[in-house]
């Protein structure tokens, strides 16, 4: 697991990740623009909008038996495009995956966020 200063990546990158890791999917969704684009391999294809994202967090990060455990592994990028290699943990005894967060993120605002697995 990484430790990261504020300065190195924006406030708005460090709360939707901090959201996700924590499992608030408010937190999660306040960073996002109104109009922001998500895409991971547990969200069906491309979900469009802040409350169509806040939405699926709340499903796919609500359940403690299903939820992942996220860790921060490395950082990459100048600001505006980040890219995160994150651990996604299954629960209760799955393995971890590598995977990767791709975000856009302008004046503090993110505008699209990608999860691939590695």
């Amino acid at each position: 697991m990484v430790t990261v200063g504020k300065g190195v990546l924006d406030s708005a990158t460090v709360e939707f990740f901090e959201g996700l890791r924590t499992y608030d999917a408010a937190r999660a969704a306040k960073p996002l623009a109104a109009n922001a684009t998500f895409q991971s391999p547990w969200s069906n294809g491309t979900l469009q909008g802040r409350a169509a994202i806040e939405a699926h967090f709340k499903a796919w990060l609500g359940d403690p038996k299903t939820r992942p455990s996220l860790a921060m592994r490395d950082v990459e990028g100048d600001g505006a495009v980040t890219r995160l290699r994150i651990s996604v943990s299954g629960r209760f005894g799955a393995a971890a995956q590598r995977a990767t967060l791709n975000l856009v993120c302008l004046q503090h605002v993110i505008h699209q966020a990608v999860l691939t697995l590695d």
